[in-house]
């Protein structure tokens, strides 16, 4: 114990003192017991317990409402909880005196409260995830549709330097069709059963039927082929030969030999008047007259084209154009004037501008093009991004992708990467692909498809469907028809194949047109590769979708109004010209998805940004690693969530292929409105600089512990009103120098420390100062105040107990140095001491103390008079005194006895 003060000891009353001091012990001896019984739950317990219940009571109500809003099943939490309340009720009904507790039972119902409420908190914070996940499905509208008009655009200009090419078709076209008239019978009779058997030869001796759809090859019917008299009336019916026997120009001098029909190879009339229909032998059925055989007769110019006409013969009359042919209209005049009427086909355009007579599509001779309505398609491959450029993971660019279906390129179909489905499709149908839609120009025209395949080993039964599939609205949802390929899985490889579909006719409802790949009923792993789709009957095979990329020109001051741009790739700029550019990374590039990101590369690093679907994401990959690691770090922005990470990647990711996450994050900060401010790991905090004023950093730093630490030169952080009204203030400064200080009444559980000097037990309750082990603790004071001290003497809790020698006890008291004296720290109104003396100061102690009644501190170092010991032995030397004072009455009775007879006889 620490030095007494100078003690004054009164007895009185000692009967009434000794039993209220031994009812006192009792009562602390019984809450002793009641603290060290392991079946009892004390009155402390219990009110510690009743304060933490609360706390669990109010946690549980929260989750619980949560749970509900989300859909999450509470059974086992509310079983739980109300098993833990019905045993908790029952023990905290009375907390000011102890009851029994089945400490083993209080167990088992606490750690299955808690794994029910940890189930739910899981099961809300996967939910949480989940809706990130459906919520980045979400496109941005206007950034589509900035994305698209930026595309018409650039089509549009390129549209323009392809008019010229366009109209010279044109002509081209006109040309091909005149042309196409002389041959037109032949080239449609090519169908034919009779064409046919000609073409394959015709065997001596055989008969062959020649009708109005047969074609007689050049130099077919000789002299030898027809035998003399062949050709008689019985070979030729009446009317035999007429107009629809002989086509326009169908046997002339390339079909009949020189001298092939001669005298003995006709009978004798057997061509005649009656063989040969009124007006048979037409203007069509006549080949080049030599005009040598005209010898007489009119030939009238309104109605026969001349060709060669030299001018010089013409001496009179007026010439209309619609009667001229010549080789080049620069011949006729350098001024054409207007032409309203007719076509230009199969002929070369070269002009300053061009224009549609309404103005619809105009170019001028600079190149720029003005179109009312401009479409820009390839003519080859029909599968945008057949090639699968730009795949990563689940998404293809310019693919309808549903999730399941992903890019591979582990293995290559003839150098093109294929779209690999791995799952399970047991009892539904997964479209887990479908191409960009592509307008349909014409219904009823064939389409067909082939893409190639490859199973690994599906179950068996398992199928799988090739489509090509019609739509009515630019919407997968939208599909009116489908032509089908099914495959049906045996269980084992199949190798590469490759699947077609041919004939696929468009219906009259269809306005777009795509592909699609399927499975159904099982689990599987296939491979689908190098699509192609073409407006064809039969399928052609693959072919990159060149056609579909609008290359050259640009567009400078254009306004695009009202305009919608589908399934379009945007890059702005060129390719980044940087050796670490492994991707092939452009500046800026919106793909058909929505998705917008820009990528910049320097000599510290990568830097990507990507915005698509509600979320944006900001990446950096570091050029130089540190040993075989690279540094790295992701922001993610959507909705509810903003999350930084930080951490490294394993090997160069110039690709941005890795995710900062799992094994390879070091550093996470997360905030979001249902979960707040979430920091984990070791650089992570928040830290707080001080005002402007401040030309140094000052204020806290709040670690991932959520521990506070000084910045800078801040010393205190406080809680308060304002720096005038702190409520309270803690010294946080290296040197210990500043205090923790509270300002207003402190409340501790049951504890209450005020501002006005006192400590108050709330509930009324006794104070207890103990060790960590829960023995009591030295106090060390000035001048102490009390009613009443009780020192606890049970002898319950004593052992080697014996009756002390009051004489020796008396002699130790005697023997001790009393003195007066003042403490260093007193003033001149303090007043004058009086207590024995622990000599801390001389070797050869000059103030006499016995041992026994100094106390020493933990590590064995005076710490002053155990007055306790002190006080009983003053009772040893009162008792002793008490013996001696008893002996000297006995013998002043003896005295006074024998005074008394003494005085009897001198008086008697």
């Amino acid at each position: 114990m620490a030095e007494s003060n100078a003690t004054q000891v009164i007895l009185t009353d000692d009967g009434m003192k000794i039993i209220k001091a031994q009812n006192t012990a009792d009562n602390a001896a019984s809450g002793i017991t009641n603290l060290n019984d392991p079946n009892l739950m004390s009155v402390i317990e219990k009110q510690t317990q009743a304060s933490q219940y609360a706390g669990l009571t109010s946690q549980y109500n929260v989750i619980l409402k949560r749970a509900k809003e989300a859909n999450i099943s509470t059974t086992a939490l509310t079983a739980a909880y109300a098993n833990l309340n019905t045993f908790m009720a029952a023990i905290l009904t009375d907390t000011t005196k102890a009851s029994d507790v089945d400490r083993d039972t209080y167990k088992s119902l606490t750690d299955a409260y808690n794994t029910a409420i940890s189930n739910v908190q899981t099961a809300l914070n996967n939910s949480f995830n989940t809706d990130i996940d459906n919520m980045q499905s979400s496109v941005s509208v206007a950034s589509q549709a900035a994305s698209q008009a930026i595309v018409v655009a650039s089509q549009a200009k390129s549209a323009g330097n392809n008019a010229i090419s366009v109209a010279n078709n044109a002509s081209q076209a006109a040309s091909n069709a005149i042309l196409a008239g002389s041959t037109a019978t032949v080239s449609a009779n090519k169908a034919s059963a009779d064409y046919q058997t000609l073409s394959a030869g015709v065997k001596d001796g055989s008969v062959v039927h020649i009708t109005t759809e047969t074609v007689i090859d050049k130099g077919v019917i000789g002299t030898a082929e027809i035998a003399n008299g062949a050709i008689t009336n019985a070979q030729i019916g009446s009317e035999a030969v007429g107009m629809a026997q002989i086509a326009d120009l169908a046997v002339g001098t390339a079909q009949i030999g020189d001298g092939a029909i001669t005298n003995a190879k006709i009978g004798k009339l057997a061509v005649g008047t009656a063989q040969i229909a009124n007006a048979a032998i037409t203007d069509a059925k006549i080949g080049n007259i030599n005009a040598n055989h005209l010898t007489a007769g009119t030939i009238d110019f309104n109605t026969v084209t001349g060709k060669n006409i030299n001018a010089s013969n013409i001496a009179t009359g007026t010439m209309s154009t619609d009667r001229l042919n010549v080789n080049k209209l620069s011949a006729l005049s350098a001024n054409l004037g207007d032409v309203t009427t007719g076509s230009l086909k199969g002929v070369d355009i070269v002009a300053n501008t061009f224009s549609t007579p309404n103005g619809s599509f105009t170019t001028d001779k600079n190149g720029n093009v003005v179109a009312s309505n401009l479409t820009i398609r390839g003519v080859t491959n029909l599968v945008y991004n057949a090639a699968l450029l730009g795949g990563n993971g689940l998404y293809i660019p310019g693919w309808n992708m549903n999730g399941e279906g992903y890019y591979s390129n582990a293995v290559l179909f003839d150098g093109v990467p294929a779209i690999t489905w791995n799952g399970d499709a047991t009892g539904r149908w997964d479209i887990y692909a479908t191409s960009k839609l592509q307008p349909v120009t014409q219904t009823g025209i064939p389409y067909s498809a082939s893409i190639k395949f490859r199973d690994y080993g599906s179950a068996s039964g398992m199928q799988y469907l090739f489509t090509i599939a019609f739509f009515s609205a630019n919407d997968t949802n939208a599909r009116v028809n489908s032509i089908d390929h099914w495959y049906t899985a045996n269980g084992s490889d199949s190798g590469i194949q490759t699947f077609t579909v041919n004939n696929a006719i468009a219906p009259s409802t269809a306005k777009y047109v795509a592909i699609q790949i399927q499975a159904h009923n099982g689990k599987g792993h296939v491979a689908f590769s190098s699509a192609m789709l073409t407006q064809t009957a039969q399928s052609t095979g693959y072919q990159p979708d060149t056609g579909n990329v609008v290359s050259a020109g640009e567009i400078d001051g254009s306004v695009i109004n009202g305009s919608t741009i589908n399934g379009t790739t945007f890059h702005g700029g060129d390719s980044i010209s940087d050796s670490n550019n492994t991707s092939n990374f452009y500046p800026f590039t919106i793909e058909p998805t929505g998705k917008a990101s820009t990528t910049l590369f320097n000599s510290m690093g990568a830097l990507r940004t990507e915005m698509s679907g509600g979320g944006l994401r900001t990446m950096y990959r570091a050029i130089n690693s540190s040993g075989s690691q690279y540094e790295a770090y992701d922001g993610n922005f959507s909705g509810d969530m903003i999350s930084l990470n930080s951490g490294f990647t394993n090997g160069k990711d110039m690709s941005f292929s890795q995710s900062v996450s799992g094994s390879q994050l070091t550093g996470q900060v997360l905030i979001s409105p249902l979960n707040g401010l979430t920091l984990h790991g070791d650089t992570q905090q928040i830290t707080f600089n001080g005002t402007s004023a401040d030309v140094t950093p000052k204020g806290i730093i709040i670690t991932p512990y959520g521990n506070i630490n000084p910045n800078g030169t801040q010393n205190i952080w406080y809680v308060g009103n304002g720096p005038t009204m702190k409520t309270a203030s803690f010294g946080i400064d290296g040197s210990g120098a500043n205090n923790i200080q509270f300002n207003r009444s402190l409340d501790i559980g049951n504890f209450n420390i005020n501002t006005y000097h006192t400590i108050t037990s709330s509930d009324n309750g006794p104070i207890h100062f103990n060790r960590a082990n829960g023995s009591s603790v030295d106090i060390f004071a000035a001048t102490v105040n009390y009613t009443s001290l009780v020192k606890s003497s049970l002898l319950s809790v004593k052992k080697d107990v014996k009756k002390a020698d009051t004489a020796y006890w008396a002699q130790l008291v005697n023997s001790i140095d009393l003195a007066t004296y003042q403490y260093k720290t007193d003033d001149n109104t303090s007043h004058l001491r009086l207590s024995s003396i622990v000599d801390d100061v001389n070797v050869t102690k000059q103030w006499q103390l016995p041992d026994v009644f100094i106390s020493r501190d933990e590590n064995g170092k005076l710490s002053g008079v155990d007055d306790s010991v002190l006080l009983n032995a003053t009772l040893a030397t009162v008792q002793e005194q008490q013996k001696q004072i008893d002996q000297l009455n006995g013998h002043n009775m003896e005295l006074e006895a024998r005074l008394n007879k003494l005085e009897a006889k001198l008086n008697g």
